[in-house]
C-alpha cells in the first residue's frame, strides 16, 4: 500500500519526477515494488519511464532478479514484457534465474531461462546480497 502511495506522489509530480532515484540504500522504487510483489506499482514505474534494468550502483542487483528472489511471478512477467534483459549479472556473476533458483522457485528460474537467463553454475553464492533482498522488501 505504501509502495503504491508512493507512486501516485511519484506520477503526480510530472515528467521531472524521479522514478529511477534510489533511496539511501541505494534501492530503486521499481526494485522495492519488485520485491514485494506490488505489480500496480511496477507497471505505474514503467509507465511512467522506470528502466527495468537498472542495477544497484555497488551490487548490480536489479528489479527482475528481486522480483525472481520472492518469487514474483506476475511481476516478472511485467518487467519481462517491458523489456527487462533476463541474462543480465549482478556483481557476484549471477542472473535472474540464479536468484529465483536461491529463492526456492525452480519454475520462475525455469521461465527466466525460456527468456535467456543462463544460470551460473560457478556462483559462490556466499558473495550474494542476500541481505539486500530483505532490504528492498522491507524485511529488515
Amino acid at each position: 500500500m505504501m509502495m503504491v502511495m508512493l507512486v501516485a506522489v511519484l506520477l503526480s509530480l510530472g515528467q521531472s519526477a524521479p522514478v529511477d532515484q534510489p533511496d539511501a540504500d541505494k534501492i530503486t522504487p521499481l526494485m522495492r515494488a519488485a520485491a514485494t510483489g506490488d505489480v500496480k506499482a511496477v507497471n505505474a514505474l514503467l509507465a511512467k519511464g522506470a528502466n527495468p534494468d537498472l542495477q544497484h550502483d555497488e551490487l548490480g542487483v536489479n528489479a527482475l532478479m528481486c522480483a525472481a528472489y520472492f518469487g514474483q511471478a506476475e511481476v516478472t512477467q511485467a518487467l519481462l514484457a517491458r523489456g527487462a534483459k533476463p541474462n543480465l549479472k549482478d556483481s557476484s556473476g549471477a542472473s535472474a534465474a540464479d536468484w529465483a533458483t536461491l529463492g526456492g522457485f525452480d519454475p520462475l528460474a525455469k521461465t527466466l531461462i525460456d527468456q535467456g537467463a543462463l544460470l551460473n553454475p560457478f556462483l559462490n553464492v556466499g558473495v550474494m546480497p542476500m541481505w539486500l533482498m530483505d532490504v528492498a522488501a522491507k524485511r529488515q
